[in-house]
């Protein structure tokens, strides 16, 4: 269930993203021959906000999703408990916009209890996941 992507795989998106994004550059300046190296840094600038956002979600949604094979510990009751589904968030940063999937837990006996792993307690360099 765990919706890991190889490195190959991730690479290959990653490349065919730029690869669009530098198509859409030449389209663009095909249409605005006359543009400065400022007009021209801006759209590029755009351009690069989106595949940064498309390059973080391969690198982050293609690792690690959250799923774990053994049951994940329910917070109320400790019980086990049990897959659900994946669900998606958006979330903006700095470098880009993107779709983060995670796998999603229920307990079975804890009406409404659920877990969306991994938690804002997650470490990270300078801060958490979400």
């Amino acid at each position: 269930m765990a919706r890991r992507i190889s490195h190959s795989k991730r690479k290959a998106a990653f490349l065919a993203a730029a690869s669009e994004m530098y198509d859409e550059l030449e389209a663009w300046y095909d249409k605005h021959p006359e543009a400065s190296y400022g007009e021209i840094e801006l759209e590029a600038r755009r351009h690069r906000r989106e595949l940064m956002g498309k390059g973080l979600e391969v690198l982050i949604n293609g690792r690690d999703t959250g799923y774990q094979v053994e049951g994940v510990e329910c917070p109320k009751c400790g019980g086990e408990m049990e897959f659900r589904d994946y669900r998606e968030w958006a979330i903006s940063g700095l470098e880009g916009d993107a779709r983060l999937e995670r796998a999603y837990y229920v307990c079975p006996k804890c009406e409404g209890e659920t877990i969306f792993p991994p938690g804002s307690e997650t470490p990270v360099e300078g801060g958490s996941l979400e």
